[in-house]
């Protein structure tokens, strides 16, 4: 028998961001988007830096995730996460700074820098202001 609802954890270096039970969980898995349900195939599935809704009780959750690992087990899926952030809790004006910055390290202007690092930055940025701007459409 299948169970009714998915136990999600969600962990950075930093902090518990999330312990809740969820109807589907949606993930920014690096080979695109995908759901989990109670009872999915269990597997390991690396993460990019994009969104994550959480649904339960007839109510979505938004989060920007920095990207990571999700364990997707039966009745759990347990995310470590580089960063997530509630859309509400996403500060935009921070947000556009990093995005600004990161864009010029990796136009040159910043030398000696790390271009992976700078690439994921942007990418992380970018992730955090479409988060934050679909949440305040909706």
């Amino acid at each position: 028998m299948l169970p009714d609802k998915i136990t999600l954890e969600v962990l950075t270096p930093d902090r518990r961001v999330l312990s809740a039970e969820a109807d589907e969980v949606v993930m920014p898995g690096v080979g695109g988007s995908f759901g989990v349900r109670p009872g999915h195939h269990p597997m390991i599935v690396a993460l990019e830096a994009g969104q994550m809704i959480v649904r339960g009780s007839g109510h979505d959750e938004t989060f920007a995730v920095g990207g990571g690992f999700a364990e997707v087990l039966r009745e759990r899926v347990s995310v470590l996460a580089s960063t997530c952030e509630r859309a509400d809790d996403i500060d935009v004006i921070r947000a556009q700074r990093a995005l600004e910055r990161a864009t010029k390290r990796l136009r040159g202007l910043a030398p000696g820098i790390d271009r992976e690092r700078a690439g994921h930055a942007l990418h992380c940025a970018r992730a955090r202001l479409w988060v934050a701007r679909r949440s305040s459409e909706g």
